[in-house]
């Protein structure tokens, strides 16, 4: 049996209302990862039963996660500390509010905090369970004042569910009031919601099956009112019109009459999603892998920012075979356990959902007229004159770090150093006198892209290095890239005593449009392009003239 059909039949294990030690024991899911990461974990009581439980939730998102356990210390003092990719904050919250109250604590946990992100440039969560929602707002507001650091509520997620966190009785002997009823919905939130959403490229993209997976029945057999928008099915659209209400593009591939499923969603006021919810669609007989590649090219992002739900396990089998970068879900003839499971898929729960998020699905839309009316100009001047563009830019972008880091972990193709600065990373040199962050907003009179660019330089001597380059796929296409790099470089005050500027570049496995653009300047073929530093010389930007139909504003 394939890893792909294990991971579908687990699923229902895996994302059951209240999944039990047991049979996540007995789940045995393979060994195939595609990521590799290591978490610090910092406590004062145990998580090693919680992270045990974790393990097939782990294998089914294809992570292998190693785990340094620290010893038990309520002073959190992070002895030994060694480098990682997250640090975990597992902290038992009555240890402290026995003897003291919470501003109290709080206090001293965000001196603490202060000393670990002075150390670890890593993502920091800090996970506990507090006594009302008015400690919650002030633990999340405490959070917010450092970068990077995020607050994971363990009450919540019982509460959510109904279960009793602790369980007095257990402590002693396992080293942790969490009760065992508790302890497989707190190793599910770990591995699909938590550590993920700190570490992980997001998903972007659905794109998903119509017949027995939006609805119950077929199309082609059972017509337009034929088909049944079950309860399930109707929640699971619903979750679904959410998530693109959020950011996340919504792609229809269906094997049908294009016609038959236009008037469907026509025709069937009950359903939650419409035809225009759609980002993309692929309604044919063609093979669901080439579609869904098309998918990912429509939407300009990467096929392993696309999860795929079909209700055939053959379809998954042969979509990921043919795109093993795309994630996949069985959607079960129980609609209910479909929409478990895509509440639960690693990488598309997200910390917070950001401004520039939600425009993301009315720019892709303003897109389509964008490509239109470029066939109907043949002068580039004139087409961004018609379109009315214009380009912010802003070389103290305090207040957006959390999205310009948020953007170097996304951008796949115009990427030119694959740096993936975290936030405490990208505050660090915002705050360094040899290094400047700046960002590039983009507008027309169709959409606001919201931020598109972000560039990261250091001062060396003469030498300005370009230390990250990224580049929304959604500004591509406009013949803009240009003036986004070149003219914000210029304007940096970094260069202005430097001799050259060099551009950092690692060769990944889909930033060959960055690699071409960056040859074009280099006067080399796209392939001559070397990792490592590529110079260009000062004059280059000093001679360079931004293209003149678009508004050009400094913030």
């Amino acid at each position: 049996m394939s890893l792909v059909i294990k991971r579908m039949e687990s699923q229902p294990t895996l994302f059951a209302a209240r999944p039990t030690r047991l049979s996540l024991q007995q789940l045995n899911l393979g060994a195939e990862q595609n990521r590799s990461v290591s978490v610090n974990v910092w406590r004062n009581h145990a998580l090693e039963s919680i992270v045990s439980l974790a393990q097939p939730y782990f294998a089914f998102g294809r992570w292998q996660v190693a785990f340094n356990f620290g010893d038990y210390d309520d002073s959190l003092m992070f002895a030994g500390r060694t480098a990682a990719d997250l640090e975990l904050l597992w902290l038992d919250s009555s240890r402290y509010l026995a003897n003291t109250d919470f501003a109290a604590w709080s206090e001293w946990l965000l001196t603490r905090l202060s000393v670990l992100r002075a150390a670890s440039n890593a993502p920091i969560i800090v996970a506990t369970w507090l006594q009302n929602a008015e400690q919650h707002q002030q633990m999340q507001a405490l959070v917010d004042t450092l970068p990077d650091i995020y607050f994971a509520d363990i009450g919540s997620v019982c509460a959510e569910a109904r279960v009793e966190l602790l369980d007095m009785r257990i402590a002693v002997a396992t080293g942790s009031p969490v009760s065992n009823a508790a302890q497989p919905l707190l190793a599910r939130k770990l591995a699909c919601h938590w550590l993920p959403a700190a570490l992980s490229p997001p998903i972007k993209a659905l794109a998903l099956d119509l017949d027995n997976t939006l609805h119950q029945g077929i199309l082609g057999e059972d017509g337009i009112h034929g088909v049944a928008l079950t309860p399930q099915h109707k929640a699971l659209q619903e979750s679904v019109k959410a998530l693109q209400q959020k950011g996340i593009f919504l792609a229809l591939v269906s094997r049908n009459v294009r016609v038959d499923v236009e008037e469907l969603f026509a025709q069937r006021d009950d359903f939650p999603l419409k035809w225009d919810d759609f980002a993309a669609t692929e309604v044919s007989w063609d093979d669901k892998a080439r579609a869904i590649a098309r998918v990912a090219q429509a939407l300009r992002i990467s096929p392993d920012a696309v999860l795929f739900v079909d209700d055939n396990i053959g379809e998954l089998v042969a979509v990921t075979s043919q795109l093993p970068q795309v994630h996949a879900i069985h959607a079960h003839e129980n609609a209910e356990l479909t929409l478990r499971a895509l509440e639960h898929y690693p990488a598309l729960w997200r910390w917070k959902v950001t401004a520039d998020d939600v425009k993301r699905n009315q720019d892709m839309k303003a897109n389509a007229l964008r490509e239109a009316l470029l066939t109907e100009v043949t002068d580039p001047e004139e087409y961004l004159r018609n379109l009315q563009v214009t380009l912010v830019f802003n070389r103290a972008p305090e207040t957006h770090l959390a999205r310009l880091a948020d953007l170097c972990k996304k951008t796949n193709q115009f990427n030119l150093a694959m740096r993936r600065f975290s936030l405490s990373e990208l505050t660090e040199r915002y705050n360094s006198e040899n290094s400047c962050v700046a960002c590039v907003q983009l507008k027309d009179r169709l959409a606001d892209s919201g931020i598109i660019a972000v560039i990261v330089a250091e001062r060396h001597g003469d030498l300005l290095i370009i230390e990250e380059l990224c580049i929304s796929c959604r500004a591509l296409g406009r013949q803009l890239e240009d003036t986004i790099v070149l003219w914000t470089i210029r304007h940096l005050p970094q260069f202005q005593t430097c001799e050259q500027v060099c551009f950092r570049v690692q060769h990944g496995p889909r930033n060959q449009p960055a690699q071409a653009w960056l040859a074009e300047h280099l006067q080399v073929a796209p392939d001559a392009v070397q990792e490592g530093l590529n110079g260009i010389p000062r004059q280059t930007l000093e001679q360079f003239t931004p293209v003149q139909s678009v508004q050009l504003i400094e913030e």
